[in-house]
This record gives structure tokens, C-alpha cells and sequence, in this order.
């Protein structure tokens, strides 16, 4: 807005100069005209010793009317009045010599009124056909250029403030009703952290949508890792039990001077190596920073060909189509962890064809397909492998794990992942992700 202000006082100031440089070269251009005119009517005195100019050759009327405005001198090298106009009725201050053929204009005062006097020095023959001075001097009054200059710029500065203020009301309520989403968005952000809500709720502009769904998205990953640290201290808490039931069960028998060390370091090891584990696992969270985006066939590739050299006893057909980038928001290790847990399950279970799609759901969103021709697994599986808890131990290997880490994995990211039977007989297993 007060970029608006000066620019519109520096435009209505160089109008306002730019249109009195017009008006008063229009008018130095008038004088100059007339004064062309005048030496277009130039004639001998009756002497024959001097010039004149003859009133009847004069085309301006207003030379000829007494006390019209318009006034014209006519002085000699002496800078002695030798023809004045008739509608001159005052004598009028005398002129700084030029040099000949210049020109000089200004607007001085006399008697309390503006001029505009315009002076032209030339040399004119005399009957000598000797070159003689003589200065014209033409008088004009410009008290109605002044006062319509005086209009001119009250209407300007007028208008200029009117537009001005109007251009700042738009200005003004185009920025409330454009800033209105943002007041929105610190509504929301206030409620999020009074615990009102856990997410943007409102719908907002198409500017404002891909802030919001990014910190929703943000947000449900926040919570999810608080709900994680809390599902893996609950897994601690309840590894530990059996160990700690063992170490008093050891304590106890430690009054009769009977202690098991062989068995009290096997357990510290064991509780040790939960403890480690189940931090680990809370802690290897896809965290809260955003990612920069990663190519996923390009992770693809290096884990084939990885597999193909772990099972190549099995000889294993792989058939991949694929565009030449798929671009996730991932971080690369968890990437690998998802993508490598799942083509190991197809390359382990399958019978000798694996094959990898994907393809453009919608503008965003893509689909990414792993098949084998393997058993396959039962719906039942599917959800005792994936679903928590079923083996709160989880601190040794064991059919189950990976794809349960993959599940932990894909959901902190809000990846959709499904399991099917694929065409080939075996498993598919469908990644729904939006691109980057």
C-alpha cells in the first residue's frame, strides 16, 4: 500500500510537470508565430532610416485592440522603442540584450499580473544595406493560463486522491479476503495444539491444500511415532517380564547362598538384547523431516539384481515393467527395507517367475504391483503376519517379521498396502503411493 501512495504521488507529479512543459512551449510556440508575423509586416519609417511594422499587414486583431493582452515592442541597437503595437497602453520594463537570432522566454510579473514575454534578436538591413539590432518583444498576459493551470492541477491531485483511496480499500480487502485461509490455518494450528482436533479439518484454496495435506501428513506421522514408542515400550515392559520373574525367582534362591550365574548372565544378555532391540525399532521411525524424493526403480534394480545372485539356483524369470523414473518422497533406507522385505518374499516363495508393474492411478498417485508364482498365503496369514502382538518377542528371527516391519514402514507414510492373489497363482502385493 505505500508502494500504491508514492507511486501514484510520483506519477501525478511528473503528469502535472510533463503537462506545464507542453502547455508552456504551446504558448512559447504561439509568441514565436506572432513574432514571425510581425517581421512578415516589417517596413521603412518614413524616414527611410529605420524599420516599423505596418498595423494594416498585421493578421492578429488582438495587436490592434487597446488593453486585449497581447502586446508587441519593437526596440533599436539603442534599446529605444521605435514601434509599439496598438493595443499597448503602458510602457512596459526594458529587456536584457541577447545575441542575434536567439530566442529567450519567461514569465515574469509586472503590476501584479503574470506574463509570458517572449524576446527575438535580429539584424535587419538598413538603406545602407548595413546590418542593424533591433529586438521584437512580444508581452501576453497569462493570468487565464494560470488559473486554468490552477484547475487543471486541483482537479488532478482531486482525482488522485479519490483513485488512490479506492485503489487502497480494493487493496485493503483483497488482501483480508485473501489472507482469510491463513487466519484459518492459525485457527486450526491453535486448536491442534489445545488438543481440540488432530488435523486440518477445514477445506482451503488450491494456493493453501498441498501446505495443509502436507502437515496433516506431518502430523498423523508425529502420531504415529508417539503411538509407536508406546506400543514398543509396552513390548519392553512385557518382554521383560519373563527375565525379570527369572532374575527374582534367582534372587530368592541367592538368600540360601544358591546362585545360578550361568543362568543370571543369560538372562541380563537376554534382557540386553530386547532392550536394545525394541529402542531401535521405536527409534527407526521415519521421522518427522520431509524427505527429499528418491527413484524407486532405481532402488528396484539393485535389489534384483542383488536377488538374482542370492537365489540363482532357482533361476528366476524376473519381468519388469516399469516407467524410467517412479519419484517418492522416502527416505532411502526405508525404502530399501520395504521394497527389499517384499521382493525377498517373492524371490523365496516363488516357483520361477516374479514379475514387477506399476502404473499412474490418477495425475498423483501410482501403483506398484510385485507378483510370484509361488503358494500364495490365505487372508488368515496375511493378517497373523501383519498384525501386532501375535509374537511380543520379536527380538529373534522369524517368518513374520519383515513383513510386519514393511507394514510399520509403509503406514508411517501413508502408503496403502495390499495383498491379493496375483494372476500368476502365488502372492501380489499392491503399493499405493502419491508421487513426488
Amino acid at each position: 500500500m505505500l508502494v500504491l501512495v508514492v507511486f501514484m504521488i510520483l506519477t501525478a507529479i511528473a503528469l502535472e510537470r510533463a503537462v506545464v512543459k507542453r502547455a508552456l512551449q504551446a504558448e512559447q510556440d504561439k509568441l514565436r508565430v506572432l513574432i514571425y508575423s510581425l517581421l512578415a509586416a516589417v517596413d521603412r519609417n518614413r524616414t527611410g532610416l529605420s524599420i516599423t511594422i505596418a498595423n494594416e499587414r498585421l493578421f492578429e486583431s488582438s495587436l490592434i485592440t487597446r488593453n486585449s493582452g497581447l502586446y508587441a515592442m519593437l526596440f533599436n541597437s539603442s534599446s529605444e522603442e521605435i514601434w509599439r503595437s496598438q493595443s499597448t497602453f503602458t510602457r512596459f520594463p526594458g529587456v536584457a540584450r541577447i545575441n542575434s537570432g536567439d530566442w529567450r522566454f519567461s514569465t515574469p510579473e509586472f503590476s501584479g499580473k503574470p506574463y509570458f514575454r517572449l524576446v527575438f534578436a535580429i539584424q535587419w538591413p538598413n538603406v545602407n544595406d548595413k546590418l542593424e539590432r533591433y529586438d521584437v518583444v512580444v508581452w501576453k498576459e497569462a493570468t487565464d493560463y494560470f488559473r486554468q493551470l490552477d484547475r487543471f492541477r486541483q482537479t488532478l491531485w482531486t482525482w488522485l486522491i479519490v483513485t488512490t483511496l479506492l485503489l487502497l480499500m480494493v487493496m485493503y480487502l483483497v488482501m483480508m479476503w485473501s489472507l482469510r485461509p491463513l487466519k484459518k490455518v492459525g485457527l486450526e494450528v491453535k486448536a491442534i495444539e489445545d488438543r481440540k482436533q488432530t488435523g486440518f479439518e477445514l477445506s482451503y484454496p488450491l494456493e493453501i491444500t498441498p501446505l495443509t495435506e502436507n502437515l496433516n501428513i506431518l502430523l498423523k506421522r508425529e502420531q504415529y511415532q508417539r503411538q509407536r514408542y508406546r506400543n514398543a515400550m509396552d513390548d519392553l515392559a512385557h518382554s521383560l517380564k519373563t527375565p525379570l520373574a527369572v532374575l527374582s525367582g534367582l534372587a530368592e534362591s541367592g538368600k540360601n547362598g544358591a546362585v545360578e550365574l550361568e543362568t543370571l548372565q543369560e538372562q541380563v544378555d537376554r534382557m540386553n538384547q530386547i532392550v536394545s532391540y525394541q529402542l531401535q525399532k521405536a527409534s527407526n521411525v521415519a521421522g518427522t523431516k520431509i524427505n527429499k524424493p528418491i527413484d524407486m526403480v532405481q532402488i528396484i534394480a539393485k535389489i534384483v539384481a542383488a536377488l538374482e545372485k542370492v537365489y540363482r539356483d532357482k533361476s528366476i524369470e524376473v519381468v519388469s515393467e516399469l516407467p524410467p523414473r517412479i519419484m517418492l518422497r522416502m527416505d532411502e533406507s526405508d525404502c530399501l527395507e520395504v521394497i527389499g522385505n517384499l521382493l525377498d518374499n517373492a524371490f523365496k516363495y516363488s516357483q520361477g517367475r516374479v514379475v514387477i508393474y506399476a502404473a499412474m492411478l490418477t495425475e498423483r498417485e501410482m501403483e506398484l504391483r510385485i507378483d510370484d508364482d509361488g503358494r500364495g498365503l490365505e487372508q488368515e496369514e496375511v493378517q497373523q503376519i501383519l498384525s501386532r502382538g501375535t509374537r511380543l518377542d520379536q527380538s529373534s528371527e522369524g517368518q513374520g517379521i519383515g513383513l510386519a516391519v514393511v507394514a510399520d514402514i509403509v503406514r508411517s507414510y501413508n502408503i496403502e498396502m495390499n495383498f491379493e492373489r496375483s494372476e500368476l497363482g502365488g502372492l501380489r502385493v499392491r503399493l499405493i503411493f502419491q508421487t513426488a
